[in-house]
C-alpha cells in the first residue's frame, strides 16, 4: 500500500497542471486576505459585528473551486489521457487503487487548506495592524476554526474526487460543483431552505461563520457532508470495479 501510496503521489505532482493549480490554491487565499486587510476601513459598515477572531478566514471560500480543480484532476486524468487501463495492468486491485488515490487527494486538499488559511490569517491580520491581533494573541477558537476549514477542503475535494470517477470526466464535476461554491446555491437558499442540506452548503459554516443565512451548524453540517463523502465513494467503488474493466 505505502508504494501505491508513493506512486499515486508522483503521478499526481509530476503533472503540471495539478502542480499549478496547487500553488494557485495556496497562493490565492493569503493574498486575497492580505489585500482585503491592505484596504480595510473602521467606518466600513460591511464589517460591523464581525468578529475579530473571523479575520483571514472570509477568503477560505475562494480557495475551493481551486481544491475542487485540483481534486477532479488527480482522480480524473487517467480517463482522458487512457492511463487508466496501464494503471489498472499494473495495480489490478482496484480497491485498493482508488483507496489509494483518494487517500492522496485527501492529503493534497488538507495541506492546501493548513498552509494557505494559516498564511491568510496571519498576512490580514498583519495588514490589519492595530485593528487586528498580534501573532501570540490568537485564540483556541482560531485554530478550531483552521481544523474547520481543513475538514472542509478534505471533504469537498473526496466529493469532487468521487463524482469525478462515477462521471469518468473532471469536467462534469467541474460544472456541477464549481458554481455550487461560488454562490449559486447560497443565493437560493433563503428560496429554497432545502439547499442547505448541498454538500457546499452543509459544510459552509466550517470555513467561517454565516449568521442569518439559515445554514445548518458546523457539526451538524459536517456531518451531512461526511455522508455526501461517503456516499459518492461507495458509489465511485462500484462503478470502478463494475463499469470499468475492458476500458
Amino acid at each position: 500500500m505505502f508504494s501505491l501510496l508513493r506512486s499515486e503521489l508522483t503521478k499526481a505532482l509530476s503533472l503540471p497542471s495539478i502542480a499549478i493549480t496547487t500553488l494557485a490554491a495556496v497562493v490565492v487565499p493569503p493574498l486575497l486576505a492580505l489585500v482585503t486587510g491592505l484596504n480595510f476601513q473602521p467606518t466600513d459598515h460591511r464589517w460591523d459585528g464581525f468578529p475579530i477572531e473571523s479575520h483571514g478566514f472570509e477568503v477560505a471560500g475562494f480557495g475551493q473551486p481551486l481544491v475542487i480543480l485540483v481534486a477532479a484532476l488527480i482522480a480524473g486524468t487517467e480517463f482522458t489521457d487512457h492511463q487508466l487501463r496501464t494503471t489498472l495492468t499494473a495495480t489490478p486491485r482496484r480497491l485498493r487503487l482508488l483507496l489509494a488515490k483518494l487517500a492522496i487527494i485527501a492529503g493534497v486538499a488538507a495541506v492546501i487548506a493548513a498552509v494557505a488559511t494559516t498564511a491568510a490569517v496571519v498576512l490580514k491580520h498583519a495588514a490589519l495592524g492595530e485593528h487586528g491581533l498580534a501573532f501570540s494573541e490568537f485564540t483556541a477558537g482560531m485554530a478550531w476554526n483552521l481544523v474547520g476549514v481543513i475538514a472542509n477542503y478534505v471533504m469537498i475535494a473526496l466529493i469532487a474526487a468521487g463524482l469525478t470517477v462515477i462521471t469518468r470526466s473532471f469536467i462534469v464535476t467541474l460544472i456541477v460543483l464549481v458554481p455550487m461554491v461560488l454562490g449559486l446555491t447560497m443565493s437560493l437558499v433563503q428560496v429554497v431552505p432545502a439547499l442547505k442540506f448541498l454538500p457546499d452548503l452543509a459544510g459552509l459554516q466550517l470555513l467561517t461563520g454565516y449568521p442569518g443565512m439559515g445554514l445548518l451548524d458546523p457539526i451538524p453540517g459536517a456531518q451531512i457532508m461526511l455522508a455526501w463523502v461517503l456516499a459518492l465513494s461507495a458509489a465511485a467503488v462500484t462503478v470502478l470495479i463494475r463499469r470499468d474493466v475492458n476500458g
